[in-house]
């Protein structure tokens, strides 16, 4: 298996740098693609974060913060070293929710369901990138935390399923 996946990674590095590029969920050619490497590069976004900190207070998540930030590949010149431009592949977003209990289920999946009905008011031309993003959420009650973390689509889903408060906690926590 190792002697596969060692011949097989390069042929794909190689012909990654043949591709369009997307930056912000557009497709582009990089002007120098022939003289450049790549290398994964996450971005900030402050003002979607801004803005989804802005409807999530307006929720009245008072305890709740967010940022948003892009992941990606940055093109490098391969002879400066210096980066030429980003591509985008996904917008992950990075959430802290202070709470009084890490062990009320309920709880933690009924706040949980909150914030991502508040990332579903998000027009999809709003967030960059061609294919769905991560949602991370630490937890913090006093100084323990939970972390979990999942896609866009598992929290779509499982809501689709009617997942709610601890069943919704518990399916997207083992995602």
């Amino acid at each position: 298996m190792r002697k596969i996946i060692a011949i097989i990674l390069p042929v794909f590095l190689l012909a990654a740098c043949h591709l369009p590029h997307f930056i912000s969920g557009t497709a582009t050619a990089t002007a120098n693609s022939h003289n450049c490497y790549f290398n994964w590069a996450s971005q900030p976004l402050p003002a979607l974060s801004a803005n989804v900190q802005a409807a999530i207070n307006a929720a009245g998540l008072k305890e709740v913060s967010i940022k948003a930030q892009t992941y990606g590949e940055n093109c490098y010149d391969s002879q400066t070293n210096k980066p030429l431009s980003f591509s985008t592949l996904e917008t992950d977003f990075y959430i802290t929710a202070k709470v009084a209990d890490l062990t009320d289920l309920s709880n933690l999946g009924n706040l949980l369901e909150k914030i991502l009905l508040v990332l579903d008011t998000i027009p999809p031309g709003k967030i960059p990138g061609p294919q769905p993003g991560k949602i991370a959420v630490s937890f913090q009650a006093g100084n323990q935390q939970l972390n979990i973390s999942f896609t866009v689509t598992a929290g779509k889903s499982a809501r689709l399923q009617g997942l709610h408060e601890a069943g919704l906690f518990e399916k997207l926590q083992h995602k």
